[in-house]
């Protein structure tokens, strides 16, 4: 058991223990990814989590589920495959989701486990300030509409995911548990999009250059329900971009807002 403090008052982080809690992980998810998502029910988080998988949420003072997290056991004893993360709409901005991460890697090395895994949407620009930079993850896989056609705030365009990798006890990510690492503009790297009104127009693959930044939108989501136009090229050039560096034996290393969101990719040594 945790406690987090945030400007609106303290929160429990703890395990779920009860069928209660249980069906308030099944609400919180259609809150969070819309009313035609289809959950993780009770009857998959039970058994998971006797199983070794992870159910757990942010308590506030009422007992009320305000933020969850949902991982499961793979076939490496040391790694966990981290499913779900949500926060109430009117609980974000208080980084109760990055709290329940650093919960999740202290559950994990208490019971031996190394690595956790997560599938992400690369061009949502908040999951990758949490991930990256907060959390200190990489990631050197591309899927390409991983889940085919998908509901609520996803759908309309491919289901693109990266794997990012967290690697629990690295040095990347150790010195992050206080706080990020300052964010920086990354001025020796090669931008790897040429953007006009807002559409990626060029890109460039630069093989001689070590350091590439690869822009995405600031806010995919909100534009994949204006202009899905816009929000397929974006899917479409960047999916170029992140499959021919990853198969070059580039990695995403680190995120930035400095100038534009984008990713840095590095050749891995």
């Amino acid at each position: 058991m945790n406690a987090y403090n945030t400007s609106k008052g303290a929160l429990e982080l703890r395990e779920l223990d009860s069928i209660a809690e249980m069906i308030a992980a099944e609400k919180i998810q259609k809150l969070v990814w819309g009313e035609d998502t289809i959950t993780h029910p009770k009857e998959l988080l039970i058994p998971i989590q006797h199983e070794g998988g992870l159910a757990a949420g942010a308590f506030n003072a009422d007992r009320e589920l305000v933020g969850f997290i949902f991982g499961f056991p793979t076939r490496d004893p040391t790694v966990l495959h981290s499913q779900l993360l949500a926060t109430l709409e009117e609980w974000r901005g208080l980084g109760i989701g990055t709290a329940l991460k650093w919960f999740q890697r202290q559950w994990c090395l208490e019971r031996g486990i190394q690595e956790v895994r997560w599938t992400v949407d690369p061009l949502r620009s908040a999951n990758a300030e949490v991930n990256i930079r907060h959390l200190g993850g990489v990631a050197a896989t591309y899927y390409p509409d991983y889940y085919g056609v998908m509901q609520g705030i996803d759908a309309g365009v491919a289901s693109d995911r990266l794997l990012v990798e967290w690697h629990l006890s690295s040095q990347r990510v150790i010195p992050r548990i206080n706080q990020p690492p300052q964010d920086r503009g990354f001025e020796d790297a090669q931008a790897a999009i040429e953007v006009e009104n807002g559409v990626p127009c060029k890109l460039r693959f630069d093989l001689s250059c070590r350091r590439i930044l690869v822009q995405i939108p600031g806010d995919f989501v909100s534009l994949a329900k204006t202009n899905t136009g816009q929000a397929l090229q974006w899917r479409d050039q960047t999916r170029q971009l992140f499959q021919n560096y990853f198969s070059k034996g580039y990695w995403i290393t680190e995120f930035t807002r400095i100038n534009y969101p984008a990713y840095l990719l590095e050749m891995r040594d």
